[in-house]
């Protein structure tokens, strides 16, 4: 087993760190001036229709959510450190143990696709982390003695299929 891919930490409350890499905060899109340009054209439309429709509230959202997607294009992504250890995960300074967790499942198609899903008990997103350079047969070796795994699933979730798609 590479030394990089297989960490014995014991140090800290919750228990033995198997895994653990950095991982951005968000993905940063690259953007072209053709998405910007149709992305305008799509905002202002929808803006005024909801304009003519009397819907100020909806006309509101929209401009929030335009300032939101341009302002993320300023913004540099933080980076956090993932962790799997013995009673459940890290992400940054959060931590989610086992028994909150449904199960997990892995998309690996790269270069397209690296990942590493986690479904939470309840109604909760789906948590989806990039594999980066780590091997994926290790760290589904490893969760395999505290999840199920989801092994019907073979494509992303159709949030980050789209979040792929239009790029936001």
């Amino acid at each position: 087993m590479p030394k990089e891919e297989f960490i014995n930490d014991n140090n800290n409350d919750y228990g033995q760190v198997f895994f653990q890499w950095e991982i951005p905060e968000f993905i940063k899109q690259q953007r072209s001036l053709l998405w910007y340009l149709a992305a305008v054209i799509v905002g202002l439309g929808i803006i005024i229709y909801s304009i003519f429709t009397v819907n100020y509230l909806f006309a509101l959202i929209i401009i929030l959510a335009t300032f939101i997607i341009f302002l993320k294009d300023y913004v540099s992504p933080g980076i956090l450190l993932f962790q799997i250890t013995e009673d459940g995960i890290f992400i940054g300074n959060q931590f989610i143990s086992y028994d909150r967790m449904k199960n997990f499942y892995i998309i690996y198609d790269p270069p397209v696709v690296k990942k590493l899903f986690f479904r939470l008990k309840g109604f909760y997103p789906i948590i989806s982390i990039p594999l980066e350079n780590k091997n994926p047969l290790l760290i589904r070796k490893k969760l395999l003695e505290y999840l199920k795994e989801d092994v019907e699933k073979k494509h992303q979730s159709i949030d980050d299929q789209l979040e792929n798609i239009f790029k936001l």
